[in-house]
């Protein structure tokens, strides 16, 4: 396969991937009706459809044969922040099985994108792509870590709700 269809194909996975993490953001989003959840769940997903946009920007150019254009500036001005969550909302978190589930499933999204992220950098020659795909890498990271740090504090909620008691 040649090496533009690689690119192609590479590309068409990451905003598969990141279109299924919008759809899992909004449906948590949906399913709460508390304000801070779905104030965390809404700026997840706008960050995801961000990195799509992205994606479906280099992908026009690649398909059109034109030279990836150098996106640092917009890319710099899109960087996320660690957020801080309250015991509150990590409680609510835990207590709720579809938050909860949720959670988990954006855990292993982040980490395909992670992976993913990694090998389209290391393929690529372009130092413009190869550049984009770490800043993503570092994004999906920082998401990672957000998620499993959020997971952690829940899942003893999680327990404690569905009444469970070590032996």
């Amino acid at each position: 396969m040649a090496l533009k269809e690689n690119l192609i194909l590479s590309i068409k996975k990451a905003m598969q991937g990141e279109m299924d993490s919008v759809t899992l953001y909004q449906n948590a989003a949906n399913h709460s009706d508390d304000p801070e959840i779905k104030q965390f769940f809404h700026s997840r997903r706008e960050e995801e459809r961000q990195h799509y946009n992205f994606l479906l920007k280099y992908y026009q150019e690649i398909s059109s044969d034109l030279q990836p254009s150098d996106m640092s500036a917009e890319l710099k001005s899109a960087e996320d922040l660690h957020p801080i969550f309250s015991e509150n909302f990590i409680q609510r978190i835990g207590q709720d099985q579809y938050l909860f589930s949720a959670i988990s499933t954006a855990l292993l999204l982040e980490k395909d994108a992670i992976e993913h992220y990694h090998q389209c950098g290391l393929q690529t020659d372009s130092v413009t792509l190869k550049s984009f795909y770490d800043i993503l890498e570092k994004w999906e990271t920082r998401h990672y870590e957000d998620l499993l740090n959020i997971q952690k504090e829940a899942e003893v909620h999680y327990w404690q709700m569905n009444n469970f008691e070590p032996f």
